[in-house]
């Protein structure tokens, strides 16, 4: 196949990948400055988007002519599919949106409690003692962001079950909100938005 048909196909689906990664980037941004509570949501969804939005860097050999040198037309590619590769083991468990430090840790103890696990706490870690599991916790407070994730693995539904009762308090309590990560998802959606106009007109 030529080139041509490469421009083409690249013409189509490149207004495609930004207005996915616009929606995503929306849900999440809307979800927490419209409702002011924080949630959780899956990392899948994350790493489904990373795919999504690494898939153009990977694809990009295929759409420049043969003569392109090797570091311009096959290291570029090469490097996102290692990057998505780390984050395929990176992006394990759920991330908090528009949470503090006080917030997702109250929400956090009070899911634990309600589901009867007894836990002992450390400095970034809180040992499931029934189930001897680990619970990795991260907070990057200035952001409002959060994640938890279970060190060992066979613990997929018991972690679902710690992300849904975490999401039940946020919807019934007052918790403390920072939103600085949902206006920047909406920023960056926006931005999307307008990349994905461009890229339609560019290839007119």
């Amino acid at each position: 196949m030529d080139s041509d048909f490469y421009t083409t196909l690249f013409s189509i689906l490149a207004p495609i990948w930004f207005g996915i990664m616009a929606i995503f980037l929306f849900a999440i941004g809307l979800r927490g400055i419209l409702t002011k509570r924080p949630f959780l949501v899956s990392n899948r969804w994350v790493l489904a988007i990373m795919f999504v939005s690494f898939t153009p860097g990977i694809l990009i050999g295929f759409f420049l002519p043969g003569s392109a040198p090797f570091a311009v037309k096959w290291l570029n590619p090469m490097i996102f599919t290692v990057v998505l590769v780390m984050m395929c083991f990176a992006l394990k468990g759920y991330v908090a949106y528009a949470v503090t430090d006080t917030s997702f840790r109250d929400a956090l103890l009070t899911s634990l409690q309600k589901l009867e696990l007894p836990y002992e706490e450390t400095l970034s870690t809180i040992l499931l003692t029934s189930v001897e599991a680990d619970l990795q916790v991260s907070i990057q407070s200035w952001m409002g962001a959060g994640q938890i994730k279970v060190k060992q693995r066979g613990h997929s539904l018991l972690l679902k079950k710690i992300a849904a009762a975490m999401n039940e308090y946020f919807r019934v309590s007052a918790a403390a909100t920072n939103l600085t990560s949902c206006i920047f998802f909406l920023v960056m959606g926006i931005l999307m938005v307008i990349g994905g106009i461009g890229m339609f007109f560019l290839f007119q």
